[in-house]
């Protein structure tokens, strides 16, 4: 069966008004970043207030320090510079300059982690036949032969210091982490064409030292260091220098890839239905070279644990006990080995409401904790509270919390020039303030203090009680996530958790939804008794799950809705512009020629947009968008593939 555009299959709808056939002509993206790219992002400080927000209790920031305390490098450049200097994805794992797929293919580590990968969506093509690589039909699939071509590399899209994850172990001062993200880089309408694709890989160091504070120290620069005089100064005295990675032992390569997208006209109350495959791969102690797929840190094999009566007992026994429930509280809490998967599938949108994304609620039912005693704890205060904690330390459930298209550093945009598919920021509301966190954390042991290990929930971590924010819905877990003066807590689809919003629904807010029920497979989630709700006065009206857009979202047209907190901003039409493509029209002419106007919610790095919501660049500004409007966070294949 050959199925449509979600914007084709609303034009052919006599029923729907031309405006709304007209807002599939949008495409955008938006995820919280820096409104003018610092060149190394150490605290993504918030810019642009659109009000007076009170922080939750749980999301204070930490006094800024007088040092320069680097918790990440985001900046393209710099990146590209790291990259050219020793820190491309094949001299760190393989010791070598090689840069495509086709190349990397040549070495035993590669080789391994794409046979791996290649299985996996030969398994996903047969769970839906239906899936191929396009950008026409309504079920695309990634495609496998991305990892053996010579137009396809990985980019360098950012540099943790995780020195903070020492509290995972016994022993050691944390982890560096290297992240890059797949692109590529071809021709296409007689004149070049570098797109970015929705896969990640992280390259992640365990790191030694004599003692940790050392280790934090060589993150602290000198104030006045900035650009590539910081860069210089990280690579001759601090962290990245040679002596320092010494230090450093291979731990993992983890990978994370959007696997399929079934259009919005395929699952229209559900807005879509979108999958994401996360594996973690260590050496292998049998072939020299090689890397073998090993457990997912807090993620349970769901279906080994329903099945085994007795070990669903022992991990139940185990997440009761005292020390391991204040572990769970803190938020530094890891499983057995024994209990977890080797593979997790992540599912959107819609995050945590979906059951896929929550495989402790698949085992546990909140009555098996309910006899404990849970007043004392500060995040798991009650049985739905510790089960939600749970969910949201595994794999799928972190990566479903406030993130951009289920992944929380897609890297930052290497061009200021593009103005369409861009995104404002390549870091995810949840990893933002994390990062406040870790520098408060590398600020404190560096002057040999003890620094508090304590990690927030990732759904409420960096977003205040503004408009958009979770809030609690009644239950005592969830008692201090509040919304700020004016606005209220509405409960849309989730149970537990509502959102921040204004009593008449305002530019940006949610519009259409129900009661979300979950289905025997994650395509079979749905959402009855939907319903649409009343936007603003003066706005346009509310764009539709059937249009790509999460729970609805009202909107406005230019020149008719006037106010703070939004604005008129061209969009591309991600349906025409891919059309122009495959009549090989250039990537600049088509961007150019499928262009919409219309008024959405504004986000910045202060404020984030909504779940399944990004934030995309517009002419410098940021705005609100469905995730999936954006071309580059879209399993489609190349953009000319029929």
């Amino acid at each position: 069966m050959v199925v449509g555009s979600e914007c084709e299959t609303i034009k052919r709808k006599d029923a729907m008004r031309t405006h709304l056939a007209a807002m599939c002509l949008i495409v955008a993206a938006c995820a919280r970043p820096p409104a003018g790219p610092a060149p190394v992002e150490r605290e993504l400080r918030a810019e642009g207030q659109r009000g007076a927000i009170k922080p939750a209790p749980d999301a204070q920031l930490p006094a800024e320090p007088s040092e320069r305390v680097v918790t990440a490098v985001l900046e393209p450049t710099l990146l590209r510079v790291l990259e050219s200097q020793g820190f491309g994805l094949g001299m760190l794992v393989e010791g070598s300059s090689a840069r495509t797929t086709e190349e990397l293919l040549e070495f035993p580590g590669f080789t391994s982690i794409f046979t791996h990968l290649k299985r996996d969506l030969a398994e996903v093509k047969r769970r839906y036949p239906i899936a191929m690589v396009t950008s026409v039909q309504g079920a695309r699939l990634f495609e496998s032969k991305f990892f053996e071509s010579s137009e396809m590399s990985f980019a360098l899209s950012g540099v943790f210091n995780r020195i903070d994850r020492r509290a995972f172990y016994g022993t050691g001062c944390g982890e560096i982490r290297f992240v890059y993200r797949l692109g590529y880089e071809t021709k296409q309408g007689g004149a070049p064409m570098v797109a970015r694709l929705p896969m990640t890989i992280n390259v992640v160091f365990d790191v030694a030292g004599e003692t940790c504070q050392g280790v934090a120290k060589q993150w602290r620069a000198p104030s006045e260091l900035q650009g590539e005089a910081l860069l210089d100064w990280l690579q001759s005295e601090g962290a990245l220098r040679k002596e320092a990675r010494k230090q450093w032992s291979l731990k993992a390569v983890e990978t994370n890839i959007q696997t399929l997208r079934f259009q919005s006209t395929m699952h229209p109350k559900m807005a879509g239905h979108i999958e994401y495959l996360l594996r973690v791969f260590e050496p292998s102690g049998n072939v020299p070279g090689a890397f073998t797929p090993a457990p997912l840190e807090n993620t349970p094999n769901v279906k080994a644990l329903q099945r085994d009566r007795a070990m669903r007992a022992e991990l139940l026994a185990y997440l009761r006990q005292p020390e391991v429930l204040l572990a769970i509280d803190e938020g530094i809490f890891r499983i057995p080995d024994k209990f977890l998967a080797t593979r997790a599938m992540s599912v959107s949108p819609r995050g945590l409401i979906r059951l896929a994304n929550r495989p402790f609620k698949q085992l546990f039912k909140a009555a098996q904790f309910a006899d404990l005693d849970l007043s004392k704890y500060r995040t798991v205060a009650s049985s739905a509270a510790l089960l939600r904690r749970l969910d949201a330390a595994s794999c799928m459930g972190c990566h479903q919390s406030r993130s951009i298209a289920g992944f929380h550093n897609l890297g930052n945009e290497p061009s200021e020039a593009r103005q369409f598919d861009a995104l404002y920021s390549g870091v995810s509301p949840h990893l933002r303030g994390d990062l406040e966190r870790r520098r408060a954390y590398v600020s404190e042991l560096a002057l040999g203090n003890s620094p508090s290990e304590f990690r927030p929930f990732p759904e409420r971590q960096g977003v205040p009680a503004g408009p958009d924010a979770p809030c609690g819905l009644g239950d005592p877990g969830f008692a201090a996530w509040t919304c700020q003066d004016g606005l209220l807590c509405a409960q849309i689809e989730d149970t537990e958790i509502g959102v921040c919003q204004s009593e008449v629904g305002g530019i940006g807010d949610a519009c259409e939804y129900g009661t979300a029920k979950s289905g025997r497979k994650p395509l079979a989630d749905r959402i009855e008794n939907i319903k649409t709700y009343e936007c603003g006065r003066g706005q346009e009206g509310c764009l539709q799950n059937i249009q790509a857009a999460s729970q609805g979202m009202c909107y406005g047209r230019c020149g008719e809705v006037e106010g703070a907190g939004h604005r008129c901003s061209d969009f591309l039409d991600i349906d025409g512009f891919q059309r122009c493509l495959r009549q090989k029209g250039s990537y600049a002419s088509c961007a150019e020629s499928s262009v919409y106007p219309l008024v959405l919610r504004d986000c910045d790095n202060a404020h984030s947009c909504r779940s399944d919501y990004v934030c995309s660049k517009q002419k410098g500004a940021g705005v609100c968008v469905p995730t999936y409007f954006l071309f580059q966070l879209r399993t489609d294949g190349y953009p000319f593939r029929r």
